[in-house]
Formats: C-alpha cells, sequence, structure tokens
C-alpha cells in the first residue's frame, strides 16, 4: 500500500488513499479517529472490489455531523448544534474538487461512516448530490426526528444503495433514545426498500465500540459489490 496523500483543509486532516485503478469509485468517510489504512487493509480481507478512500479526521464531531440542533441525549458533553448541512457543503466546495481535481471523470461517490459520520452519511442525500450511495455503520440513527425527517422529505439524489449496520447489544440501554436505535434502523430500512432503494440491514455482535473498522469495511464492501448488479 503506498503512501497516502496528505493535506489539511480548514483544520481538517485529510488522507487521500489512492488506487492504481484510476475509475475506480471513490469513498468519502469521515472518522473519528484516522483509521483509513486499518479500514483498507479490512476491505482486502473481505475481497473487497478497487475504490478510491478520502479519510476525514479532526471534525468537530457532534457540532458538524448532526443534521440540527438539540439539546444532550447520550451524555452533558454533548454539543449538538445542527451544522451538518453547512458541513456537506464544504466537503462539495473545498474537499471534492480537492481530492478529484486530476481525475479524467467525476468518479462514483460513496459517503461513509460510523456513529455520529454514520448519521451524516444518511443525511447527506437530503442536502447534497455528491455522493450516489451510503453506508452507515452502527450509525446514530436514534438522533431525535431524524427517521420522521427521512420519512417526510425528497432526496436531493436518491442513492443507488444504502447499508445499514448495529451491534446487536447497542440498543440494551436504559437511554430511552439509545433503546430505540434497532427500531430505528429497521424502520429506515423499510423505507429505503419502499423506494426500490438496495438495501440491506445487517447485526453485528458487541456494543458500540467493537470493531469499527471491521464493521465500516464490510459497509462498504457490500455497497460496492452491488455496482453493475
Amino acid at each position: 500500500m503506498k503512501e497516502p496523500f496528505k493535506t489539511v483543509i480548514d483544520g481538517k486532516q485529510i488522507l487521500f488513499f489512492e488506487h492504481e485503478e484510476r475509475d475506480a469509485p471513490i469513498v468519502y468517510a469521515n472518522m473519528y479517529r484516522e483509521a483509513g489504512e486499518l479500514v483498507l487493509r479490512q476491505c482486502e480481507t473481505l475481497g473487497c472490489k478497487p475504490f478510491h478512500l478520502v479519510s476525514i479526521t479532526g471534525l468537530r464531531w457532534d457540532e458538524e455531523l448532526s443534521p440540527w440542533a438539540h439539546e444532550p441525549v447520550v451524555s452533558g458533553d454533548d454539543h449538538f448544534t445542527g451544522e451538518a448541512g453547512s458541513y456537506a457543503r464544504w466537503m462539495e466546495e473545498a474537499v471534492v474538487p480537492r481530492m478529484e481535481g486530476a481525475f479524467r471523470h467525476p468518479p462514483y461517490r460513496v459517503i461513509a461512516g460510523y456513529s455520529m459520520g454514520g448519521l451524516f452519511a444518511l443525511y447527506a442525500p437530503y442536502v447534497t448530490d455528491l455522493f450516489s450511495a451510503a453506508v452507515s455503520a452502527s450509525g446514530s440513527v436514534w438522533y431525535p426526528e431524524f427517521v420522521s425527517f427521512v420519512e417526510s422529505r425528497d432526496f436531493l439524489k436518491k442513492p443507488d444503495a444504502v447499508y445499514l449496520s448495529l451491534g446487536d447489544l447497542e440498543s440494551r440501554t436504559r437511554n430511552p433514545y439509545l433503546r430505540r436505535t434497532e427500531d430505528c434502523m429497521e424502520k429506515l430500512l423499510a423505507f429505503f426498500r419502499d423506494r426500490a432503494i438496495n438495501s440491506v440491514f445487517e447485526r453485528n455482535p458487541g456494543n458500540h465500540y467493537k470493531d469499527a473498522d471491521y464493521r465500516l469495511a464490510k459497509g462498504i464492501t457490500w455497497i460496492l459489490r452491488q455496482r453493475g448488479k
């Protein structure tokens, strides 16, 4: 694996892991910590099709990935300020042109993320037409009113495919919001399938913090296998 291209845009660290196959799809992944190489290695073990990976870290996690402002839900340290729409525009205007400047043609784009990054991956098709598919690995779909939002709005760009996953222990909690996560996932799966979007919901063993890199890699692998089917 060759060294990735590294840059900083507006204080965020961006690594571009470029595949030798120039016309391969490109996956944009918002990450809490840099794990691009780990995800790529997991994808390789899973037999994933070739792709370029853009890993973005250094985000203001709660602020920039929350779709609208809300009071704390998980802990008193939550700071949900609802800046995901602005963040999507930042990706569109600052990140994508920089990463794809040397491409002859616009690539097939996938938006991927874990936890709040997974929530953003499902929100993105409503506020930008950049992406053709979404990976939400253990996505924070418990976010207040998110399912209602999805069910009541039109896509800016309808995704070809959506991957959802969750740890089988994630909904076993006293928190009334987190306890609904699996139910929210099932409602989202039904919604996407009703709209003829190729979708799947996978359950993984463990809690929210188990095998994050592997779960993200599973989602990317599944999404890329759907192309051409």
